[in-house]
């Protein structure tokens, strides 16, 4: 079969394009060809207008051209829902299969939340794949309840290579875009405590979103323990990740975040919430912490317990690797892809 994925720039900032950047260095099949379409870019809003608009009017050529058997489209919500809505419908046009790739963290909200003009158009979009792919039982649940069925292929990640030298974690560090929805004030809250127990352990927010709001309140609260890390490369990500202790990621909405699955794929622990695919990794007490979104108080029982408890944080950390090396793995996650495709073709 051959496959056209569409979706944003591999190097753009975000879950989905990390999901298309692994496919591209770690997808292979005897039977199953990927090419691929950018949907967007990052930059200016010139920038990414005209490559929106580009990846659009490109699409039903790329499709024709490369004589393409299935379209395979990365969505999620706002902006990425419109522009995959119109190329759901120009695959349809083309007479070509569809398959939707949901990441959005609360797709089922997006739809519950419009306006009903919006919630009909979704559910329209929605009936028009051949195939839809979601992350977690949350949204999967959602839409059932309108008939439309979805399946569940949780994200993966690649398996780093040990480390040949021994390495010192000392800081704390949160991954993901700086907001409300990832929990980042509720950090910013404990970590006015956690300066009083613990002033050695430094916490970093890595990512963009509400930097200068969170550097305000760290000027504001004094808080000498906290660091904006901000947007960084994957070079300096996977050096961040070495010297990370725990990643923090107590989040009031989400998909499978991405950042969980990297860390704990490095032996990091994870204190995060009870929303999304997140349970369906993390096991409460055996490779991380869960607690209940905006509960600071867990928060800091957490992050204290961790930081105090060398062997249990040294085993969730283990029992965290193991479970990612099992269950999460690209080779595991590759031969789901291309069961998907396979079997759709026969």
């Amino acid at each position: 079969m051959r496959i056209l994925m569409f979706g944003p720039d591999r190097t753009t900032k975000g879950g989905i394009a990390t999901v298309i950047a692994n496919f591209q260095n770690h997808f292979s099949s005897s039977d199953n060809t990927i090419f691929y379409a950018e949907s967007w870019k990052e930059g200016s809003l010139f920038r990414r207008t005209f490559y929106s608009a580009l990846g659009i009017l490109s699409l039903p050529f790329r499709i024709i051209g490369k004589k393409i058997d299935l379209v395979h489209i990365h969505m999620a919500q706002d902006g990425s829902y419109f522009r995959k809505a119109i190329a759901t419908r120009i695959a349809k046009l083309c007479g070509r299969k569809v398959l939707l790739h949901i990441h959005g963290s609360h797709f089922d909200q997006y739809h519950q939340m419009s306006g009903p003009r919006l919630q009909k158009h979704v559910l329209q979009t929605l009936r028009k794949a051949d195939k839809i792919i979601v992350l977690n039982e949350d949204v999967q649940t959602y839409f059932a309840a309108y008939g439309i069925p979805m399946e569940i292929v949780q994200n993966a990640v690649p398996i780093p290579e040990p480390s040949e030298k021994p390495v010192e974690r000392t800081q704390i560090s949160s991954f993901g875009q700086l907001g409300e929805r990832k929990g980042t004030y509720d950090i910013l809250q404990v970590a006015e405590r956690l300066q009083d127990e613990h002033p050695e352990t430094l916490i970093y927010l890595y990512g963009d979103g509400d930097t200068k709001q969170a550097q305000a309140i760290i000027t504001q609260k004094q808080l000498n323990n906290v660091r904006i890390g901000g947007w960084i490369t994957a070079e300096e990500k996977e050096q961040a990740m070495q010297q990370t202790l725990i990643h923090l990621l107590p989040s009031y909405q989400e998909g499978l975040p991405m950042a969980i699955l990297e860390t704990m794929a490095r032996g990091i622990p994870n204190i995060s919430t009870y929303v999304g695919g997140i349970p369906d990794v993390m096991e409460q007490g055996k490779d991380g912490l869960l607690i209940e979104p905006g509960d600071q108080d867990a928060l800091y029982d957490a992050m204290s317990f961790l930081i105090e408890q060398e062997e249990e944080r040294s085993k969730m950390g283990a029992a965290a690797a193991h479970k990612i090396k099992s269950a999460f793995s690209m080779p595991a996650y590759n031969r789901k892809w291309d069961q998907i495709y396979t079997e759709w073709n026969e």
